[in-house]
Parts: structure tokens; C-alpha cells; sequence
């Protein structure tokens, strides 16, 4: 009933990431996407708004929630968006039914059901996680139309009213993200600094824990997920 992922922990669970010519990666973590059925997130991390290492004194580490829905911010031009640094825990909850789980990426998992679990507990496991948390988001919106090639004008979706809702959930959990840049209006890249670099290696680990009404039926659930999360 529930998975621990522990990146370049042993030699079985290391990633290597040899990037030749091309330029380093936006990213550097995981991408998952759930069944229909899950409305509303909660998270303790950084808030209440998007948060980037480059993009980031606006916001507060506590607690927050929200709709799933509204966690996509509507820029003009579809894009990376939406990031919460910082992220110690965040609870994906819906009414009812099982949880299941399809992966993109480096993990295979289909058909995983709980039939008791009300949501999905992914929290930051410490020591492999720098600064106590990890970046972290969702969407009920593709990922694969955030963003598009070095011409924008190929993007499959120009505009963010061309975007369609779906019923699946995309999430991310990410150790490590560029900056989004744009200091001189929208032209730059990101600083140096802000960049991730080619040559650097990354230890992060987290877990991912369906968990059911029963374990949060207190009168405060945020202190019941906290403490499901601490306890992993």
C-alpha cells in the first residue's frame, strides 16, 4: 500500500544523467499522472502562490489547499507554471474509489488499487531531501502543453483558453528545477546560478502513500496528514 523511491541511494535505484551536447534539463525529478477523480490539494511548503529558485521571496513556507483546478496559473501562452518549492508533504485527496497510479518516465505502474484510500500522501523524506523539502505541483491539465519547442510559434497550444481540463491529475515532484528567468521582460534566459549544472549529482527521496478516511477523520486533518508523513 504504499512506495519509496530513493534516488541514487544504491546501485539498483541510481540514475545517471549524461546530457553529450545537449543543454542540462529543466528538471530533474519525477512525473506521474493519476486516474480520474481527485478535486483538492493541500500541501505544506511554499505559498500560497508559484514558487521558482529565481521567483520564490513572495512566497511563505505553511500550509495550504485548494482546488486541483486552480492550481495552474493562466498565462497568455501556456507554460511552466504552478511550482511549490519547499514541499515537505502535499495530499491529493478525491471522494471515492481506489487510487491508481500511471507512470511516465523512468517507473512502471499500472492498476494499483485501494479500495479505501480517499488520496495520495507524497511527502519529502529527509536526509536525501536539501532544505527539508522538494519542489512539487499538480494539474488537471496535460503538462506536455505547458510548454513547447525553442519556436514558440510551433507550439501546439498557443493560448491558455485553448486548453481543455482533463479528468487525470499530472503531478511532479522535482530535487532540482531551472530558474524561469525573464528579468529584462521575457527575453533572457535564466541566471547562471539559477541553471542546473551538467556536471552536478542529486540525492533526493520521497514516498508516495495512499491513505484513507479513517487515518484523517480527525477534526484536523492537516495535523493528521503531517503526521502521516513524519511517521514515514
Amino acid at each position: 500500500g504504499e512506495a519509496v523511491v530513493a534516488a541514487a541511494a544504491s546501485d539498483a535505484s541510481k540514475w545517471i544523467l549524461d546530457v553529450k551536447d545537449w543543454p542540462p534539463p529543466p528538471r530533474v525529478g519525477l512525473r506521474g499522472q493519476l486516474v480520474e477523480g481527485y478535486e483538492d490539494v493541500m500541501w505544506f511548503g511554499s505559498g500560497p502562490h508559484e514558487a521558482y529558485i529565481d521567483r520564490k521571496s513572495s512566497t511563505k513556507v505553511g500550509l495550504f489547499q485548494g482546488r486541483i483546478l486552480e492550481q495552474t496559473v493562466k498565462y497568455v501562452r501556456p507554460q511552466e507554471n504552478g511550482n511549490k518549492m519547499d514541499t515537505r508533504w502535499m495530499a491529493l485527496t478525491r471522494g471515492s474509489a481506489a487510487v491508481s497510479a500511471s507512470w511516465k518516465g523512468c517507473f512502471s505502474m499500472s492498476s494499483v488499487g485501494i479500495p479505501s484510500s480517499a488520496g495520495l500522501l507524497i511527502s519529502a523524506c529527509p536526509p536525501h531531501t536539501p532544505g527539508g523539502g522538494l519542489g512539487m505541483q499538480c494539474h488537471r491539465y496535460s503538462i506536455d502543453d505547458f510548454d513547447g519547442p525553442e519556436d514558440k510559434l510551433q507550439q501546439r497550444v498557443k493560448h491558455f483558453g485553448e486548453l481543455v481540463p482533463q479528468a487525470t491529475t499530472d503531478f511532479c515532484i522535482d530535487v532540482a528545477q531551472m530558474g524561469v528567468g525573464g528579468i529584462d521582460s521575457w527575453g533572457s534566459r535564466p541566471l547562471a546560478q539559477h541553471m542546473i549544472p551538467a556536471d552536478r549529482g542529486y540525492e533526493w527521496s520521497f514516498w508516495l502513500r495512499p491513505f484513507s478516511n479513517e487515518e484523517t477523520s480527525s477534526k484536523n486533518r492537516a495535523l493528521a496528514l503531517s503526521s502521516l508523513a513524519r511517521s514515514q
